[in-house]
C-alpha cells in the first residue's frame, strides 16, 4: 500500500510539471481573431489510430496504439472550416450523420498562423482562454494538494511513530 500512494506522489509531481508546461503554452485571448458563429453538419466518421494509454504496462505494450472513432463535420456555408469530436462508434457517428443535427460554434483564427480552432458558440477569446487558465489551475492545485498531504503524512508518521 505504501508503495501505492508513492506512485501517487510521483504521479501527482509529474503531472503538476506537465500543468505548468501547459499552461504556459496557453495563448493570450489577444492571439485570436473572431470569425464568428458558423453553423456546422457532421458528415463523415473515420476509425483513427491513436496511442494507447489505457490499461496495464504489459497491455499497453503489447497493444501500443487503440482505434477511436471520430466524427467529422463541416461548415454549411462554403468557409471551408471543419472540426471533429470523438465519438463511442462508427454505429453512433453514423447515427448523427443520419439525423443531420446542425452545430453552431465559434471560429477563432490564430493571428500570425494559417489555422484556426473551433470553440462553443457561447464562448469567445477571452472565456475560451481564462477557462482554460482556470481548468489547469484547479488540477495544479489538486497535485500539490495531494503532495501537500503525503508529505504532511510522513512528517507526521515519522515525529510521532
Amino acid at each position: 500500500m505504501k508503495n501505492f500512494f508513492m506512485v501517487l506522489a510521483l504521479t501527482a509531481a509529474c503531472m503538476a510539471g506537465v500543468l505548468v508546461y501547459r499552461y504556459i503554452q496557453i495563448r493570450p485571448a489577444g492571439a485570436y481573431t473572431d470569425r464568428g458563429i458558423h453553423r456546422f453538419e457532421p458528415y463523415e466518421v473515420l476509425p483513427v489510430q491513436v496511442k494507447n494509454t489505457t490499461g496495464s504496462s504489459r497491455s499497453r505494450r503489447m497493444q501500443p496504439t487503440k482505434t477511436i472513432y471520430l466524427l467529422y463535420y463541416r461548415a454549411t456555408d462554403g468557409s471551408g472550416y471543419r472540426w471533429s469530436k470523438e465519438v463511442p462508434s462508427k454505429t453512433f457517428g453514423n447515427k448523427r450523420i443520419k439525423e443531420g443535427t446542425l452545430v453552431e460554434r465559434r471560429v477563432l483564427s490564430i493571428t500570425g498562423e494559417n489555422s484556426y480552432i473551433s470553440v462553443e458558440a457561447h464562448l469567445n477569446a477571452e472565456s475560451y482562454t481564462s477557462g482554460l487558465k482556470r481548468r489547469y489551475v484547479l488540477y495544479f492545485s489538486l497535485c500539490v494538494l495531494y503532495l501537500a498531504g503525503y508529505g504532511g503524512f510522513w512528517i507526521f508518521k515519522k515525529r510521532c511513530g
